[in-house]
């Protein structure tokens, strides 16, 4: 049996043209794995060190994510190849081309929605919206929007705190969404890597998220009512992600 290639630190250098300190950031920030250590300072890398280097800085020069959302898209044990990474980016701010929501100030959106600022910024605490500051004001942009009217109409329905309905409560679909859509992303790359031109890719991806988002509705309505016709609440814990499963849920970067 043919053992794996093992490089030092100037042969990663070498392969990828990426300097140690970038290297070694990227270990430090959980975008590559630890090196083998079989002496206080020797590392060794191997061969999987070049295409996962490979593809970090492919989705950095295509600006297809920043470095912590890229984190998340690479974790696990078989990160998107270059192939798979090439067809993420084909369908980067192809998506919906404008339908965009308009950004807004948080302060506007609060006196139109009846929500208080800081209950708008406890939606960002759970990682539901994204507040960005500019020229000193805080706004929300995109779909951000749309998801604080739609959190406005559930305490209009009635899901107060008092209840125990306070934006806390959205952690669980928020680490759940993130692995799904890390799922996602890894089955549709893997399915149309040098398969389909970028056009294809590009409208299938839109179908397929509404298309998708249909299903899984249906299975959640369909799920819920069994629940309730049961009598009982399932277990806590008793099923979900396989990740979440195992401990190795989303963090709250990811």
């Amino acid at each position: 049996m043919t053992r794996a290639k093992r490089l030092k630190m100037k042969d990663l250098e070498r392969a990828t043209g990426v300097g140690r300190e970038t290297i070694r950031f990227y270990i430090r920030e959980g975008l590559l794995p630890e090196p083998e250590r079989p002496g206080r300072n020797v590392a060794w890398y191997d061969e999987s060190f070049v295409e996962r280097i490979a593809v970090v800085k492919e989705l950095q020069r295509k600006r297809y994510l920043p470095l912590h959302a890229i984190k998340a898209l690479i974790d696990g044990e078989t990160p998107p190849s270059l192939a798979e990474a090439e067809a993420l980016r084909a369908i980067d701010g192809t998506l919906y081309p404008g339908a965009r929501a308009a950004a807004a100030r948080v302060s506007d959106v609060a006196k139109r929605t009846g929500l208080s600022a800081g209950e708008i910024r406890r939606l960002e605490e759970v990682g539901a919206i994204e507040i960005v500051t500019r020229r000193g004001a805080q706004w929300i942009e995109g779909d951000g929007v749309r998801f604080v009217e739609g959190w406005a109409a559930l305490r209009r329905a009635g899901y107060a705190d008092a209840l125990g309905f306070g934006p806390d409560k959205l952690r669980v679909y928020v680490d759940f969404v993130h692995w799904l859509a890390r799922e996602e992303l890894r089955i549709f790359a893997r399915g149309v890597a040098g398969r389909v031109d970028r056009q294809t890719a590009s409208r299938m991806a839109e179908h397929g998220i509404d298309i998708v988002n249909e299903l899984i509705g249906l299975m959640r309505k369909a799920t819920l009512l069994r629940y309730i016709a049961q009598g009982n609440l399932p277990d806590a814990g008793a099923a979900g992600p396989p990740q979440a499963r195992a401990g190795r849920g989303p963090r709250a970067s990811a």
